[in-house]
Order: structure tokens, then C-alpha cells, then sequence
């Protein structure tokens, strides 16, 4: 195999043995050629004594991937990741520290920035880039403990523009955020709100793109 990265490629048949000969299939007699072209090789191997010795392999081509597009529909349920490439090779895609899968397409992804990651099974450079699934959080869960204090869209930082209006059920509003604001951290004129569900109208600008999304989450205790 034949990383094309890795043009021209240098074939050695160097038994260490002086008295040995060598006939390689280009019709060479050193004890190394230099492979330019993909195809059948062969060399054979003769000691002093006449012992022979027919050495036969093929040559292929590969390369790393390009990574033409990836695709994520943000504010779905459930979120998926999409990434067409295209290359001379036989490739598998894992996604952060998952499993290698034959599938171009994650289901159930995360919110947040991952790590897709493009590997050629022939041995040649993998390839890797950056993807961010966005959405709005099911849940919250403000003890001080680091995770879900707050609530916000994840990769709100993308969206410049958006705002977003927090709710009780009773329609009572108790926050405003911006794409730029910290998140919701529970609480309403300074006094924690109960565990309920909240609800939130977002209008998104994304892009040229300009729409509104509303739905509901969990503060929970």
C-alpha cells in the first residue's frame, strides 16, 4: 500500500548476505528499488549456493481524507453529525474517544463541541476537525457544583443576535438573555426559584437565518 503523501516509496530486499543475488520483477538487480506506480511486484532471491528464495506483493494507493462538509441539524431532538469527505481510501469515523464505525452519521450526539475524527484503514494520516451540536439544555441543576448551574443555549456564543425569554408555567417572565449574557442561574429578584419546569422562547439569528424556537426544561433540586 501507498500513502500518496508518501511518493516515491523505497522496497528493500537486503538479506545482509554479499553472495546473495537479486532479480526484482522491473528488472532491477540491486537490493532495493524505488516504487513510483501502483501495481504486482516480486522479487527473488538467490544465495550462493543456489537456494531460492520468491518474494510477491501489490502495491495500492491511499491517501488521508479531505473533509469536504459537516452537518449538524441544530435544534432537533435527537441531534445528529453528518461528514462527507472524499479521498482514495477506506475510511472509518469516530466521534471524541467512541468507537471507529462505518457510518458517516452520529445519532444521539451530545450538546457542545466534539471531535470528529477521520482514520484510513490502509494506514495512511487521519484527519480530524471540530463540530459544535446546538441546543437548548433539558435540564438544570443549580447546586454549585459545576455542572448545569446555569441555563443557556449551548454555543450560544455562535449566535450573535439571539435572545432568549425564560418563563414559569404561569407565563410570568423571569429572565432576558442575550447571545453574549451568562446563563439563567435559577433564580428570580434574587430568590432561588422551586424545581418545576420552565419555559423559553428563543429568537434565533443564525446566520441570514432568523427564526423562533420554544420549549420547556427542568430545574432541578
Amino acid at each position: 500500500m501507498i500513502c500518496l503523501d508518501n511518493l516515491p516509496l523505497v522496497v528493500s530486499a537486503d538479506t545482509g548476505i554479499d553472495t546473495d543475488s537479486y532479480s526484482w520483477s522491473t528488472g532491477s538487480s540491486e537490493t532495493e528499488i524505488t516504487i513510483e506506480n501502483i501495481g504486482s511486484y516480486s522479487v527473488t532471491v538467490t544465495s550462493i549456493d543456489g537456494c531460492i528464495t520468491i518474494s510477491s506483493f501489490s502495491v495500492i494507493e491511499s491517501e488521508q481524507a479531505t473533509i469536504e462538509i459537516t452537518e449538524t441539524v441544530d435544534f432537533s431532538d435527537p441531534n445528529n453529525i453528518t461528514i462527507t469527505i472524499s479521498g482514495i481510501g477506506n475510511y472509518l469515523y469516530i466521534l471524541d474517544d467512541g468507537e471507529p464505525q462505518e457510518s458517516n452519521v452520529f445519532e444521539n450526539v451530545s450538546l457542545g463541541y466534539h471531535t470528529l475524527t477521520v482514520i484510513d484503514l490502509n494506514g495512511c494520516a487521519s484527519v480530524t476537525t471540530e463540530v459544535l451540536v446546538i441546543d437548548a439544555p433539558k435540564f438544570m441543576t443549580p447546586n454549585s457544583d459545576g455542572y448545569f448551574d446555569t441555563w443557556h443555549i449551548v454555543g450560544i456564543e455562535t449566535l450573535p443576535g439571539t435572545t432568549i425569554n425564560i418563563f414559569d408555567r404561569y407565563g410570568k417572565l423571569l429572565a432576558f438573555l442575550s447571545s453574549s449574557s451568562e446563563g439563567w442561574d435559577g433564580k428570580y429578584n434574587g430568590q432561588m426559584m422551586p424545581a418545576n419546569d420552565y419555559w423559553y422562547v428563543a429568537d434565533v439569528v443564525q446566520g441570514n437565518q432568523r427564526f423562533q424556537i420554544k420549549g420547556h426544561f427542568a430545574l432541578r433540586r
